[in-house]
């Protein structure tokens, strides 16, 4: 595993705006489980959360 780019970074965010509108991809999960995926990839201990 690596920590992100910066670009890498922005292009999830940007994922994450466009997805807004559309509702969640993920329905069953918690705010928290969502903001501790975010925060372990960005320091590089996990997988993108936007990925499937």
């Amino acid at each position: 595993m690596h920590a992100p780019t910066q670009n890498e970074i922005d292009e999830v965010l940007n994922q994450c705006m466009e997805a807004f509108d559309a509702g969640s991809r993920w329905p069953g999960a918690t705010f928290e489980q969502g903001v501790e995926a975010a925060v372990r990839w960005m320091l590089g201990e996990g997988d993108n959360p936007m990925e499937d």
